[in-house]
């Protein structure tokens, strides 16, 4: 399990609903919560990864585009939902799902992991 990986699953209150680590061909899933388990088909986990792995290319060439050196996490919102992907070296890092509300400390999570993180 990734550094990343550990930090996110020990931060704070909250309970992460899958934490994976991200490879350029292949994941790891590191932690699935019990109650979101049986959600998901390996086939979706799967198809997940391709798309996160999409995202992931982009936001890193977004941040070359835009002239930013550390491109520290990509966060996306649904109404339950937040999902972050914290990049480590170029086409890997860490996904993590957490349920959402507005209590959520999303600035703290992503500054947690990027203080932690060596540069890269």
């Amino acid at each position: 399990m990734s550094e990343t990986a550990d930090i996110i699953q020990n931060f704070g209150d909250s309970k992460p609903r899958v934490v994976a680590d991200l490879h350029s061909t292949t994941f790891e899933i590191e932690h699935i919560r019990d109650d979101v388990a049986g959600k998901y088909s390996d086939s979706d986990l799967d198809e997940a990864y391709k798309l996160i792995m999409a995202h992931t290319v982009t936001g890193d060439d977004f941040k070359s585009l835009i002239g930013e050196g550390r491109f520290n996490a990509q966060t996306l919102f649904f109404e339950d939902i937040v999902v972050f992907v914290f990049p480590s070296k170029r086409y890997e890092g860490v996904f993590a799902s957490f349920d959402y509300d507005d209590s959520f400390p999303v600035t703290e999570l992503v500054r947690t992991v990027s203080e932690t993180r060596s540069d890269r």
